[in-house]
């Protein structure tokens, strides 16, 4: 009986220990991942904070210099930064609903900085000063709100002891939240192709009406990446959309996903990437104003002017976009740097352009794989839409625009207008002293409802 009792204390006692060192085990597992991953936080919020003092520095040197050459390298070093600066914020875990200002804002400077390089050899005019103070002032009250953060972090504040509980909204991200009021003044610089920017006071429209847990939103994720490793939920996230976020890793890439709540819609998607990829190469850019046909479609000569990555790069939006079961899309834009392209992809639907529903996709050339996807537009606007019978026929609408204008192609097209709504209208392209043009005539009304004109910078072509 005393042996008996002796065997079974030492069984418990092996249990106990190997018990011991299983939870000793996972614990320090766990504390080395959240230690890995709380230093990742810091070091991208930490580069944040460097590229956007960075950019305060350049821009307010920018405002006192009269040499055009000083003026440009400037210029491409506030490019430079705003490149990073994005990368950065798409490494932290911060909703893009709460940051989406400054992401647009970022963005639109970068190419506000490419146009300003092709004026007047450099020159910045006195209407450019005025757009720069205004851009100043933003980024100074984006840095001062950065090192409030900087200051909590230096108190013993850990990113990733923020990230929300039990579907909360992530803590973090609430530090970013002022970015988004009224004190902060962004003024409206260019965007990077027609109608890219087409959700300002909008009502969503185009979600599915059935809402998901965060589970299948989850399992969502596993479909879309099939090779994913270390899916990490960070929370949900309230703004403009609802959304689950999580990050993980795939083809040696951390990615920020967001999936909406309601509808269960692919939102945002941004891969971690090198600022190096980032890099343009004037001799290899190239940016098109697409045809609405499909690759299959269009004739040899129009392929010929498209690299073969690039085209490729277009398929493989295409396609992405199918295996998320969103239809109809066709690209309508495209530019390429050295190792990256940017697809606008609409849906085209009996041989109509729904500028309205973009979808902005970021291919990797070197892997040809996608890196980015913002579809905050087509989330807001995709309807089907029915009634799209022009009043004016094509000659009509013809008649009705410049004489001056070469007219190159035309097509119809649904454009969102300056305010609130759309309509369907005439896209006619074609040239005028050299200058490329695309002109929009409402095909209810007759009216110029836009024009662009296409110009060219260091990196390719950009739409004002």
């Amino acid at each position: 009986m005393k042996k008996a009792f002796i065997i079974t204390v030492s069984i418990l006692s092996c249990i106990v220990l190997v018990l011991g060192l299983t939870l000793f085990s996972t614990t320090s597992t766990l504390n080395s991942t959240s230690a890995n991953l709380e230093n990742v936080y810091q070091r991208s919020f930490y580069d944040l904070v460097n590229n956007v003092n960075n950019m305060e520095v350049e821009v307010s040197k920018l405002l006192v210099s009269n040499d055009s050459t000083s003026q440009q390298k400037i210029l491409s070093n506030i490019k430079e930064q705003t490149g990073e600066a994005e990368n950065s914020l798409s490494l932290l875990p911060v909703s893009a609903n709460v940051v989406y200002e400054t992401s647009k804002f970022m963005n639109k400077l970068n190419g506000y900085c490419s146009s300003l390089i092709t004026y007047n050899d450099g020159v910045i005019s006195e209407n450019d000063i005025e757009t720069l103070e205004s851009v100043h002032s933003s980024i100074n009250n984006i840095k001062i709100e950065l090192n409030k953060i900087i200051e909590k972090i230096m108190n013993g504040y850990r990113i990733s002891d923020n990230l929300g509980i039990d579907g909360e909204i992530n803590n973090f991200s609430s530090n970013f939240t002022s970015f988004t009021t009224d004190t902060m003044q962004f003024p409206s610089l260019i965007y990077d192709g027609p109608f890219s920017d087409s959700t300002i006071n909008k009502t969503i429209k185009g979600l599915k009406d059935f809402e998901v847990t965060e589970t299948k939103a989850k399992e969502y994720v596993e479909s879309i990446f099939s090779d994913a490793t270390d899916i990490v939920y960070l929370g949900k996230a309230t703004g403009r959309f609802e959304t689950y976020d999580f990050t993980l890793n795939s083809n040696n890439r951390m990615y920020y996903i967001q999936i909406t709540k309601k509808g269960k819609f692919l939102l945002t998607m941004s891969a971690n990437v090198s600022s190096g990829n980032e890099t343009a190469n004037s001799s290899s850019s190239e940016i098109e104003k697409n045809s609405t046909e499909s690759d299959e479609s269009v004739d040899m000569d129009d392929v010929n002017d498209k690299s073969e990555e690039l085209l490729s790069a277009i398929t493989q939006a295409k396609d992405f976009a199918k295996s998320l079961d969103i239809l109809d899309m066709e690209c309508v834009w495209s530019a390429k740097t050295e190792k990256t392209a940017y697809i606008n992809l609409a849906p085209v639907v009996d041989d109509i352009i729904m500028y309205p529903d973009l979808i902005k996709v970021k291919v990797d050339l070197n892997s040809n794989t996608i890196i980015g996807w913002e579809a905050s537009s087509y989330a807001y606007n995709h309807v089907e839409r029915e009634d799209l019978i022009a009043q004016l026929t094509e000659s009509e609408a013809r008649e009705l625009i410049s004489k001056n204008l070469e007219v190159e192609s035309q097509k119809l097209c649904v454009i969102p207008l300056d305010f609130v709504g759309e309509t369907l209208a005439y896209e006619f392209s074609g040239e005028y002293y050299g200058y490329k043009y695309y002109l929009y005539i409402d095909a209810y009304t007759g009216k110029q409802v836009r024009v662009l004109r296409v110009v060219q910078t260091n990196e390719g072509e950009l739409v004002l």
